[in-house]
C-alpha cells in the first residue's frame, strides 16, 4: 500500500452504525445517571440535618457556663431562674468584648422536628429572654419574615418556611415542645430556623454567641479568660460529629458498596456486549489487515471508537443527571421542605473510576480480537 495512505478513522463506523453506537452511549449514560441519582438520594437522607444542625454553626457557638449558682440558696424556683438568667446576661456581655463575637445572649433549649425519608430529627429551637434578643438572632441569621409577626411574649416562636412545609401533612412540629408554645410567624432563611421567647419555667440556661461568619474563634478559651468555667460547648466541628454519631455513621460506605456492586454488573454486561461487537467486526478487521493496515492501527481505531462513545455518554449523562435530580427536587423534596444540592461533586470521581475500569477491562476482548485477525488469503 502507498506510504501516504489515509489513517483509519473511528468515525465511519460510528456514522454507519448509529443504532448500535447510540445503544452503547445510552447504556453508559444511564449508568452514570444511576450513580449520580444514588448520590443525590443518599444526600437527601443527611443533608437536611446538616443544614439545620451543622451549617448554621458557621456563625454560632453554644456554651453552657458555670454561673456559680446554688439552688439551695433560693427560696423558690422563680427566684433561682431569675438569677440564672440575670447572670447569663452578664456572661454574654463579657463574651461580646471579643472581636469575633457580634452578640451573646442567654437562651433555653427546646426542639422542633424535621421529617426526612429515614425518620425524624430534632431541630434546635432557641428560646430567648425577650423580643430584643429574638431580633438580634433574626438579623444575624439573615432571615426574612414572610408571614405573621415577631414574638412579643413568652411562649411565642417563629419557624422557617421549610419546617412549616415539612409538617404540612402532620401535627408533629411542636410535639417535643408541648402545647404551651405557639407559632406566630414564618421566616425564610438559608437554615432551618426555630426561635422565640422562653416561658418562665424554662430552666436550662445557656449562652448563644453569634460570631462573625467564617470565624474560627474558640470560645472555650475566651470564657475562661472572663473568669467562667463551662460544662458544654458546641461549634461546627462538634455538631458534625454529633450528627454523624446520631445517624449511625457515614452513608458513604453504603454508597460505595452499591456503586461497586452495580458497577461490576454493568462492566460484565458491557464486556459481553463489546465481545459480541468485536465478533461482528472480525471480518471487517481481517479485510483492513489484508489491504495493508497494521494490527496496531486497527486496535487504535477500535479503542478510539470506545473512547468516543464514553465521551458522548458522559456528556449525555451529565444532562440527564441534572434533569433527573431537578425533577426529584421539584416533585419529591421541595413539597416537604427539604433542600438538597443538585450539584454532587462527590459523585464524579466514582463515575470516572468506573468508566476508567470499563475502558481497562474491555482491553481483554479487544486484544483477543486483535490476536484472531487474519488476512483474506489466510482465511481462505
Amino acid at each position: 500500500m502507498h506510504a501516504t495512505r489515509s489513517k483509519l478513522s473511528p468515525w465511519p463506523y460510528l456514522r454507519n452504525n448509529r443504532v448500535r453506537s447510540a445503544v452503547l452511549i445510552i447504556c453508559l449514560a444511564m449508568f452514570m445517571v444511576m450513580i449520580y441519582v444514588m448520590n443525590y438520594i443518599i444526600g437527601g437522607t443527611i443533608e437536611p440535618f446538616e443544614k439545620c444542625d451543622v451549617e448554621n454553626f458557621d456563625r454560632l457557638r453554644v456554651i453552657s457556663p458555670d454561673l456559680g449558682l446554688n439552688y439551695e440558696e433560693y427560696d423558690s424556683d422563680e427566684a433561682f431562674l431569675t438569677e440564672a438568667w440575670r447572670r447569663a446576661v452578664i456572661c454574654g456581655q463579657k463574651l461580646e468584648e471579643h472581636e469575633d463575637v457580634i452578640s451573646a445572649v442567654p437562651f433555653a433549649w427546646q426542639a422542633t422536628t424535621l421529617n426526612s425519608f429515614i425518620g425524624m430529627y430534632g431541630v434546635r429551637c432557641y428560646l430567648f429572654l425577650n423580643s430584643t434578643d429574638c431580633e438580634k438572632y433574626y438579623s444575624h441569621m439573615e432571615a426574612k419574615l414572610i408571614s405573621g409577626r415577631m414574638p412579643e411574649k413568652p411562649g411565642e416562636i417563629l419557624i422557617d418556611k421549610k419546617l412549616k412545609d415539612n409538617h404540612k401533612n402532620d401535627n408533629t412540629l411542636l410535639q417535643l415542645m408541648g402545647s404551651d408554645y405557639q407559632v406566630v410567624g414564618i421566616v425564610s432563611a438559608d437554615y432551618y430556623l426555630a426561635f422565640g421567647i422562653a416561658l418562665e419555667a424554662e430552666n436550662d440556661v445557656n449562652i448563644l454567641a453569634m460570631t462573625r461568619p467564617g470565624s474560627d474563634v474558640d470560645l472555650r478559651e475566651v470564657i475562661k479568660e472572663k473568669g467562667y468555667d463551662y460544662t458544654y460547648y458546641l461549634d461546627q466541628a462538634k455538631a458534625k460529629v454529633n450528627l454523624v454519631d446520631s445517624m449511625g455513621g457515614s452513608l458513604d460506605t453504603v454508597q460505595s458498596i452499591m456503586t461497586g456492586v452495580s458497577g461490576t454488573l454493568l462492566l460484565i454486561c458491557v464486556v459481553v456486549v463489546l465481545s459480541l461487537h468485536i465478533m461482528d467486526r472480525h471480518n471487517e478487521w481481517c479485510l483492513l489487515n489484508s489491504i495493508g493496515f497494521k494490527t496496531s492501527e486497527i486496535y487504535l481505531m477500535a479503542l478510539k471508537e470506545i473512547l468516543i462513545c464514553v465521551f458522548f455518554a458522559l456528556t449525555v449523562g451529565a444532562v440527564l443527571c441534572f434533569g433527573a435530580c431537578y425533577l426529584l427536587e421539584l416533585l419529591l423534596y421541595n413539597p416537604i421542605g427539604i433542600t438538597i444540592r443538585i450539584f454532587r461533586p462527590a459523585a464524579f470521581p466514582r463515575i470516572l473510576m468506573v468508566m476508567a475500569a470499563l475502558i481497562g477491562i474491555v482491553q481483554i476482548p479487544l486484544f483477543s480480537g486483535m490476536r484472531k485477525i487474519q488476512t483474506i488469503d489466510a482465511i481462505e
